[in-house]
């Protein structure tokens, strides 16, 4: 194997440049990794300050000090097809601290994106959550876990339960369930 760099590989890492340096003004380290990117379109939406590390609040309103949990959910899945009913993941170790945590923020700030495009935003406030922090502690305790991996957030609470902050009316067909294809296939250019 032999090692060639062309053109295009140099003309997608300066698309990246811009985008990189953005992502660490937001303490965003790895924006192309975990959901960064669109971890930084809602940080920036939103004018929300980014938590430090890994663990603890994704967003803070330096107005308010309020915090929120930043979730976001692909339309697409990773073979391309338009997926109806998405669960929103929360945390791969989520145990009886996780849960203290999210009691203490103000709400989760869920986005639903179209590949890289954001179809709507929600705010889910923290009350509409307490009946999935019970059941979470519930299999806690009573499976004498230590952690539960990724527990979802059914996608048509957040849909019913949440404040819409953002809309763009160009994937409804994809959100209302109205797109006429049964199986939605990502490289159909009249979608992109």
């Amino acid at each position: 194997m032999t090692l060639k760099i062309k053109n295009e590989i140099t003309n997608i890492l300066s698309m990246v440049d811009p985008i990189e340096k953005e992502a660490l003004k937001h303490d965003i380290i790895h924006v192309f990794d975990d959901g960064g990117y669109r971890e930084l379109l809602l940080l920036k939406m939103f004018g929300l300050k980014k938590g430090l590390g890994r663990h603890g609040d994704d967003g803070i309103d330096p107005e308010t000090n309020k915090r929120f949990e930043l979730k976001t959910v692909n339309l697409i899945n990773t073979s391309g097809k338009l997926r109806k009913n998405p669960g929103i993941t929360t945390c791969h170790h989520v145990n009886h601290e996780v849960i203290k945590r999210y009691r203490q923020i103000s709400a989760m700030v869920i986005g639903i994106f179209y590949l890289t495009k954001p179809a709507r935003i929600y705010e889910l406030p923290t009350i509409e959550l307490e009946s999935y922090f019970q059941r979470w502690e519930t299999k806690l305790v009573d499976g004498k876990l230590d952690h539960l991996n990724n527990p979802k957030i059914k996608f048509k609470d957040v849909l019913e339960k949440g404040i819409l902050h953002y809309h763009d009316p160009e994937f409804d067909q994809f959100l209302n369930g109205t797109h006429k294809s049964k199986q939605q296939d990502l490289f159909n250019p009249s979608l992109t």
